[in-house]
Order: C-alpha cells, then sequence, then structure tokens
C-alpha cells in the first residue's frame, strides 16, 4: 500500500509525523532520537543544586567546569 506521506500514520510516530507536518514544521521534529549507549564517555548530566552534577552514566559528581570539559569533549 502507498501511503500519501512516505510512512505508516496508524502509529504513534506517524501521528507525531503528521502533527508536525500540519502546523509547517518537520516531519522529524517530535520523533525522539535513539541514545547510542555503546558510545565511550559520558553523554548527560543531572544537576545536584550545590553548583555540582552527576554525570550520566558514569555517575561521578563533577563541578561546572569538569562537566563543560565532559560534554565538549564527546561533540568533537
Amino acid at each position: 500500500m502507498k501511503t500519501k506521506y512516505g510512512f505508516d500514520h496508524t502509529t504513534s510516530d506517524g501521528q507525531k509525523r503528521l502533527m508536525a507536518i500540519s502546523v509547517g514544521l518537520d516531519s522529524e521534529t517530535y520523533i525522539g532520537k535513539p541514545i547510542d549507549l555503546n558510545k565511550k564517555g559520558d553523554y548527560g548530566c543531572d544537576p545536584l543544586g550545590n553548583g555540582k552534577f552527576k554525570m550520566i552514566p558514569s555517575g561521578d559528581i563533577v563541578d561546572l567546569d569538569e562537566r563543560n570539559r565532559r560534554l565538549t569533549q564527546e561533540r568533537r
């Protein structure tokens, strides 16, 4: 069966794509991207409220400078 938009509109992702298209946005706007868990190093953090951050997935508690170093290192 050929669909009008090239994706299955009956799935939850298909509905999100239709919603984005209906308001003029890119069809991938509301579609979540998978996190690559095989990537080495930390890919995120949670603030602890005292100027420290818990790194994800390592769980290390670091300050702002170390957090920035670790997160920008991954993007290079």
